[in-house]
């Protein structure tokens, strides 16, 4: 039986990939921080195992890893990096620098933590680790940069990782989802708010002269995959793949986004974004 660990795994993506790889005979560690594991959809099924797992508690991370070693022989098949945090970073002039470093140490150096830790388990089993990442990547968003740079910073992680691992079988990939029904998604217009309410008075009205809140307008403009839909597409071209490509953007209307940077010179796809975001198209 092949053996899973997802971290973030009680909601959204996370408790999706959970659910498809356990229908798929997967034996799953399911990783949650806080919330309570029994709300999850996976939650009683043979070989679901609960593992409380803060990607940032170094010390719960260690625990995980001994008990997938003493459970499997020492083996794991796959790491999927899915915890996240949304970040309310607002403006880069006014960003309040706890929560800046409260969305790197989930979304970077909570997953590079996680890795590290299962290296010697999945080099035996020349398993894989998919970093999942977003599609916010390849976007330039006012007032909502700290979660699309630290998931930058992951993907570019993952492609040294990738490098690095590849002499001992381990492939390593970055997922990047695009549209997805996720708590996260739900609460779109509540972070927007929040973060326009960090700037300081004195600063808004200067950038609401400029600029739309971004995360709002980029919300707007997708469709949302549900989680089985996203997971089972997931399972079918990552997962299942003999050989894993060193990224995969998943969601709809998203398929465009890498295609502009390839095309486009950088200060052209930047006048896009400008012109997306720009206070005008209120």
């Amino acid at each position: 039986m092949k053996t899973a660990l997802i971290t973030g795994a009680v909601t959204g993506i996370g408790e999706g990939l959970a659910c498809k790889l356990l229908d798929e005979g997967w034996q799953v560690f399911a990783g949650y921080r806080s919330a309570s594991p029994e709300q999850a959809r996976w939650y009683g099924k043979p070989n679901a195992i609960p593992v409380q797992c803060d990607v940032t508690q170094e010390a719960q991370v260690f625990a995980t890893v001994e008990k997938i070693r003493q459970q499997t022989g020492g083996t794991l098949d796959l790491l999927i990096n899915n915890a996240g945090y949304a970040g309310n970073s607002g403006v880069i002039e006014a960003a309040q620098m706890d929560d800046y470093r409260r969305t790197f140490e989930v979304n970077f150096w909570g997953p590079l933590q996680v890795a590290q830790a299962c290296i010697p388990l999945l080099k035996k089993a020349r398993g894989r680790i998919i970093n999942t990442t977003s599609a916010s990547v390849y976007l330039t968003i006012p007032m909502g940069s700290s979660y699309p740079v630290a998931k930058t910073a992951l993907k570019s992680l993952s492609l040294h990782l990738r490098m690095e691992m590849a002499p001992f079988g381990v492939q390593v990939t970055s997922l990047e989802p695009g549209g997805v029904e996720t708590p996260m998604t739900a609460l779109g217009e509540d972070v927007s708010e929040a973060q326009w309410n960090s700037i300081p008075e004195s600063l808004r009205s200067e950038y609401q002269k400029h600029f739309i809140d971004g995360a709002t307008a980029v919300g707007g403009s997708f469709k949302l995959y549900a989680p089985e839909i996203f997971a089972d597409k997931v399972y079918r071209q990552i997962i299942t793949a003999k050989k894993l490509a060193p990224s995969y953007l998943i969601g709809p209307g998203s398929a465009p986004l890498p295609w502009l940077h390839r095309l486009l010179p950088a200060q052209v796809v930047q006048n896009i974004w400008g012109k997306m975001f720009a206070a005008k198209h209120r």
